[in-house]
């Protein structure tokens, strides 16, 4: 069994081209320790290791995810959720990898509730969006990933809010129901009771295909595939998508870039610049800010000077910076406000008029 952060390659043809390979269904994460601490454990990985350097994402990740999961097994998802909110208030870094934490906590509840859908309605009782949904997506993946009829229960298991952040779960289950085909997924996320739902249905999909980078985390098992791995398949696959589709393949594109060259956010720009075309390369340039929040929420300057070096992509870009801090923020805080946080005015303007 692999441990979360472990690096997922999922390859599959898209429509229009076919499936060039698909990997199985993933596992569950690693369980959490048999005896669970009776209190928040330190969020350092170690008293010696933090004394002497800063912890890596990978450390970060691997410790917290498995503090928080002895805290869910204890007292309770929301319990867990509350824990890593606070954990990362006391350690900001912590937001680069706090996603993939909150999908294994989602993914442990459900198995704590009995598995299925019902496993995941009663998990979703204790839903907090912190970390961009995590929770719900990962409970979502959970039951829909050992779903015998997805067709049918893609319908079910949101209702009856049927809200996007749960049709993105969605998206993500359903490339574990299919055992990671994209085009499979596709035609169920098509079921959608909306076309904006299966649009969101259709980001989950991506970004589960495409989850090859740490603050991705979204785990199973398998080697390393193509379309995660190499960012000139990855334009193959999203040139062969069908529409509406192709808008969320091109979004979540620039994260295979990043995987190869961790925060070389001007590299992954120039991709888009020169792979993609039209409304393609304006989603994959919005991708790229949106990664750049969402890798760095406390460093906006990061995002605004690679948005502010591409004028043709600029504004796609910076609202890319600002969907994913409204994220960020459980929709609290307005796409705008990120462009009042730059600490440089010039940039802060421009970002204003790009949001």
């Amino acid at each position: 069994m692999m441990a979360g952060w472990v690096i997922v390659m999922l390859l599959a043809g898209c429509t229009g081209s076919p499936a060039v390979g698909v990997l199985p269904q993933a596992s569950a994460p690693s369980q959490p320790p048999s005896v669970p601490p009776t209190s928040d454990p330190p969020s350092t990985p170690t008293a010696t290791s933090a004394a002497t350097s800063t912890p890596t994402l990978q450390q970060l990740y691997e410790t917290n995810r498995d503090a928080l999961l002895a805290i869910g097994t204890e007292k309770g998802p929301a319990a867990a959720l509350r824990a890593l909110e606070r954990r990362i208030r006391k350690v900001p870094a912590l937001e680069g990898v706090c996603h993939p934490i909150a999908h294994e906590l989602g993914r442990e509840a459900v198995e704590m509730a009995g598995g299925g859908i019902a496993g995941a309605q009663a998990a979703l009782k204790a839903r907090d969006d912190v970390c961009g949904g995590g929770y719900t997506h990962g409970a979502i993946e959970a039951a829909l990933g050992e779903s015998k009829h997805p067709a049918r229960d893609l319908l079910r298991i949101c209702a009856p809010a049927n809200d996007g952040s749960c049709f993105h779960g969605v998206g993500h289950g359903l490339m574990f129901a299919t055992s990671m085909d994209v085009d499979r997924s596709l035609t169920l996320c098509d079921r959608s009771p909306t076309a904006t739902l299966a649009a969101r249905c259709g980001e989950g999909v991506f970004m589960q295909l495409f989850s090859a980078d740490l603050s991705a985390g979204h785990t199973g098992d398998g080697g390393l595939t193509a379309a995660a791995e190499d960012p000139a398949v990855a334009a193959e696959v999203c040139r062969g998508t069908r529409s509406p589709y192709v808008a969320n393949c091109w979004f979540y594109a620039p994260t295979v870039w990043l995987a190869s060259a961790p925060d070389d956010f001007a590299g992954a720009m120039e991709w888009c610049r020169s792979d993609a075309r039209g409304s393609g390369r304006q989603m994959c340039a919005r991708g790229v800010g949106s990664r750049a929040v969402k890798y760095h929420p406390d460093d906006l300057m990061i995002g605004a000077t690679v948005c502010a070096s591409a004028p043709a992509v600029r504004d796609s870009c910076f609202q890319g910076m600002g969907s994913y801090s409204s994220v960020h923020h459980r929709g609290r805080v307005a796409p705008q406000k990120v462009c009042a946080a730059i600490p440089d005015a010039a940039l802060s303007a421009r970002c204003r008029e790009a949001v």
